[in-house]
């Protein structure tokens, strides 16, 4: 299983100049036509300013901050920005709002909205309405009500770079791409569907966009008003979609919330309405029936949603579809680490960037000279085919819903049963029990995928000849040799059971 480490962030300054001049444009348009500032950059609600501006102030700016530090911080003034969060997350609700009373500058500190983020997911209670934030959603208070006051004079990247990340118009950013790409480093977009042989022999380890399919025409108002009171997994949440569409149209998060849900299908009427692409169709995880970890997923997410560069699960494929809106994806091949992005040796630890906008501030203009790179926009009945193995990042450039699902390809039988025998510690998703009151879908059992693929692969007798040779070649060079056992009738039939008390997450 793949475990996300958070790293220190990079210097705000140095990403804040490479976007600037994306964003200046935009950024002085959303402040008022007879604005006279000129900074790419927003202005912090709260005044809050990086901390690298300290550099260009004189002398007695510096001393200023310096004191405002010390008066407002008292003891706490000698610790770094990053601890003393560190610290007000293990405050309640009362213990922070007391400590906003202190001073205006341990009340942006705890005002953070990541703080009252994590005490309303620890609460495990739905709101009935989304007030704009965490902290006034967990408060119930609305914005109108809501203590105003600055924090001029002091800096601090802790608390600035969110808002900063938050604040960039990445989709403007992004779309100066559209037509500054290059053919070399482009997603393939194909306009005819290709045939089966043509996948497996062209197509099946490069990513490509299938533009002409027959997608249903929903969109995400339709959802709300047929599925409104129905709740959906949000990451770490479960709320209504009616209760989560009031969060995508107003929101601050640096990365926000991302619907994606597994039991759409038992939920609603939606898998009834789209047919898998003929090129899809042939999945050879089918054969593991009830055992399969989950493969399809409802996906909706507002502006700057995403995913952050991933592999998908137990070395499977996917393909994606955008039934509304667009999506921009960055993908490397599985031997090409994006910049940013670190890994362990067998690659069951991931180290990158906090957010999608952080990685893109920071990264994607040395993401676009590295070798293997390919991006792309996928807007509404396009299809995005993600081979098994390639990194991929993703982020939504406006309100999206999209279907997705993983799948096995003939091509990529030998992948996955590489990973069942060198990466079984990182094998994910397999449930003795497919029961919906499974909540952890990633607990799997101890289970020896490797042989039970192999079993239910032989079962079936659909694989061809030379896949089952190649198989076989590789099985017995490894000293494995099960597959031979079974194929050729010289051992017992493989078996496995599960007793009955057994129990049981973008692309």
């Amino acid at each position: 299983m793949v475990k996300s480490i958070l790293p220190k962030r990079p210097i705000l300054d140095s990403i804040a100049e490479q976007f600037a001049v994306h964003t200046a444009t935009d950024v002085s348009h959303k402040r008022s036509k007879t604005s006279n500032e000129q900074s790419a950059i927003t202005k912090h609600p709260l005044g809050i300013r990086p901390f690298g501006n300290l550099i260009l102030c004189d002398n007695d700016a510096y001393f200023s901050s310096t004191q405002i530090r010390a008066k407002f911080l008292g003891y706490f003034a000698i610790l770094p920005d990053e601890l003393i969060s560190l610290v007000l997350q293990t405050l309640g609700a009362t213990e922070l709002r007391r400590l906003g009373y202190s001073s205006r500058i341990f009340s942006a500190f705890a005002a953070q909205d990541d703080l009252w983020k994590q005490l309303f997911v620890s609460r495990a209670k739905s709101p009935h309405r989304w007030h704009g934030t965490w902290r006034r959603t967990y408060l119930e208070i609305e914005e109108e009500n809501e203590t105003r006051f600055q924090c001029h004079g002091f800096y601090s990247d802790t608390l600035y770079r969110p808002f900063f990340c938050a604040s960039c118009n990445l989709t403007e950013y992004l779309q100066t791409l559209r037509t500054a790409g290059s053919d070399s480093t482009t997603i393939a977009r194909l306009s005819q569907c290709p045939s089966k042989n043509e996948f497996d022999t062209h197509w099946a380890f490069r990513p490509f966009i299938l533009e002409q399919h027959e997608w249903p025409t929903w969109t995400i108002k339709d959802l709300e008003r047929k599925y409104g009171s129905l709740r959906f997994v949000q990451e770490c949440v479960q709320w209504k979609l009616a209760v989560y569409s009031q969060y995508m149209q107003h929101n601050t998060d640096e990365s926000p919330l991302y619907l994606f849900d597994r039991e759409f299908a038992d939920k609603t009427e939606l898998a009834a309405e789209y047919k898998v692409p003929d090129i899809f169709a042939a999945d050879y995880f089918k054969v593991l029936e009830s055992i399969r970890p989950d493969y399809r997923w409802l996906i909706i997410g507002p502006e700057r949603s995403g995913s952050t560069f991933h592999k998908d699960p137990n070395a499977t494929s996917a393909w994606n579809a955008v039934i509304e809106g667009e999506k921009y994806w960055v993908m490397f091949p599985p031997d090409v680490l994006p910049p940013g992005v670190f890994t362990s040796d067998d690659e069951s630890e991931v180290t990158s960037p906090l957010s999608i906008a952080e990685w893109i501030l920071g990264f994607h203009k040395a993401a676009m000279s590295t070798p293997g790179y390919r991006d792309g926009f996928c807007k509404a009945g396009e299809v995005l085919y993600v081979p098994s193995g390639w990194w991929h990042l993703v982020v939504n450039l406006s309100n999206t819903a999209a279907i997705t699902q993983n799948f096995v390809p003939l091509p990529h039988i030998m992948s996955v049963l590489q990973f069942f025998h060198h990466k079984k510690d990182q094998i994910s998703g397999f449930r003795q029990s497919q029961s919906p009151d499974d909540d952890d879908e990633n607990e799997t059992p101890e289970m020896d995928m490797f042989n039970i693929f192999i079993q239910r692969l032989k079962d079936s007798n659909t694989l061809p000849e030379s896949t089952t040779q190649k198989i076989d070649e590789w099985s017995n060079s490894l000293g494995e040799s099960k597959w031979t056992k079974l194929t050729d009738g010289k051992e017992d039939s493989f078996s496995f059971c599960f007793g009955e008390d057994s129990t049981d997450e973008e692309s």
